[in-house]
């Protein structure tokens, strides 16, 4: 199996899109970049994460989804039996993460009858504000993606805007997604 835009848009990109968050502001920063988009320029939302040892930036996929996407050293999101993606979403109506991480799992329900939704516990991190709400996901009829680990939080830009930053841990199988595991938490803990 191997990741590709269909895939990523089909499962954690609308949890992302539905997971915002309320904020208490925060150290870390977003950051706007403008990115080319066929001849108009697209905002790009960019968080600070810290790239972990034995994992790279796959620029090219990142550009792509606006989105950062980290892979092994040596893979790319094509190959790759696992990635880490960090997302960020503004968030103007400043809605309570818990109410819409309950949305976006009963979304889920809905449309995929074999999901399991764990909640994990809470991760601390560097910055000022809300831990990570961390959960892990498991939905064997999927061909891609069927294992995920989804870590949502707060931030805020230069002009104090709400932002939902979720960071998300997505693997083919049970094995890559623990191999994987101790890379995320690094990440995770270091926002």
């Amino acid at each position: 199996m191997r990741f590709n835009s269909k895939t990523l848009s089909g499962l954690t990109v609308a949890a992302v899109m539905a997971i915002l968050s309320v904020t208490t502001p925060a150290k870390s920063e977003i950051k706007k970049i403008m990115l080319d988009c066929g001849g108009k320029l697209c905002p790009y939302l960019q968080a600070s994460v810290t790239i972990p040892k034995g994992w790279q930036e796959d620029k090219a996929a990142s550009r792509e989804k606006k989105m950062q996407i980290l892979v092994p050293v040596g893979k790319t999101f094509s190959n790759a039996g696992a990635i880490i993606y960090a997302a960020v979403q503004y968030n103007a109506a400043k809605t309570p993460i818990a109410t819409l991480v309950e949305q976006d799992h009963a979304n889920w329900r809905k449309k995929t009858a074999d999901v399991k939704i764990e909640r994990l516990p809470d991760v601390a991190h560097a910055s000022v504000g809300e831990p990570f709400l961390h959960y892990q996901f498991e939905m064997p009829s999927r061909k891609s993606q069927p294992f995920e680990r989804v870590a949502s939080t707060s931030d805020t830009d230069n002009d104090n805007n709400a932002f939902l930053v979720a960071i998300v841990l997505t693997a083919m199988s049970k094995k890559a997604l623990r191999d994987t595991e101790p890379a995320y938490l690094t990440i995770l803990k270091s926002y």
